[in-house]
């Protein structure tokens, strides 16, 4: 695996890792952060998906709020994410 970070990763890094449960995403080891983003940020992101399409009761909405993180900056994580071929809907 390449030691370098593709740069839809390196996009959902700079984004997520302003939430505190992913700070420690800068200067992680790359294959660490393909790792989060494939088995918790993605699960993150669709469900921040889900609670605003479908009106669903989650948290992230709030949690991306608290952080900084703008919807613009949520829609850009989701487009990264699909990108990286993770099923968002």
């Amino acid at each position: 695996m390449d030691s370098r970070l593709e740069p839809d990763e390196a996009e959902i890094v700079k984004i997520m890792s302003n939430l505190p449960e992913f700070s420690w995403l800068n200067g992680a080891d790359p294959a660490k952060i393909r790792h989060e983003i494939n088995n918790t940020i993605s699960d993150v992101l669709r469900e921040y998906y889900f609670e605003n399409t479908r009106m669903t009761d989650t948290v992230w909405t709030a949690k991306f709020r608290e952080a900084n993180i703008t919807e613009d900056d949520g829609k850009a994580a989701i487009s990264c994410a699909r990108r990286l071929g993770i099923n968002i809907s």
